[in-house]
């Protein structure tokens, strides 16, 4: 498959940022992450399903060293988390749930986000079950949601 071995590398960098942090110091964490970001944008110009995914996590408001990310740009989070979740990945389901349903880097779309979110769900994301399941409690309680004009169903 297709961006599946500079996703393997990718992985490997990762995880060495994650795991083993003290081992670096901050000129290598940031040489790693770059070398990271560089192999896993490889991968997802390849079209592998995961990078996709871990592509638009680099672009979420926290970056990998726990401060504000200064690549921060909801439209391309929201770009690569499509992308994910049209080859059924769970979390990016959930996760793109959450931009519709604050409306960030789009058009609020309560009903689109309620309909990811039970995808998310349906493709086995423990997070999007429960998102969800919030928002249909939400919904039932006439809560913030009936104000904007959705349904428990997800029609307006």
């Amino acid at each position: 498959m297709k961006g599946k071995k500079a996703y393997f590398f990718a992985t490997l960098l990762h995880e060495k940022l994650h795991k083993y942090p003290n081992d670096l110091d901050e000129d290598e964490r940031i040489s790693v992450y770059y070398e990271y970001f560089k192999l896993i944008k490889e991968s997802a110009y390849l079209g592998y399903t995961d990078a996709f995914f871990d592509l638009g996590q680099q672009y979420e408001s926290m970056g990998f060293l726990g401060i504000n990310n200064p690549k921060y740009n909801p439209k391309k989070c929201i770009y690569w988390y499509s992308k994910a979740c049209n080859n059924g990945h769970a979390e990016a389901c959930n996760n793109l749930a959450s931009f519709y349903e604050e409306g960030i880097g789009c058009e609020l779309d309560l009903n689109k986000a309620l309909e990811l979110y039970k995808r998310s769900a349906e493709l086995g994301s423990v997070n999007g079950k429960k998102n969800y399941r919030i928002m249909i409690k939400d919904i039932s309680k006439g809560d913030i949601y009936e104000k904007k004009n959705v349904t428990k169903d997800g029609d307006s």
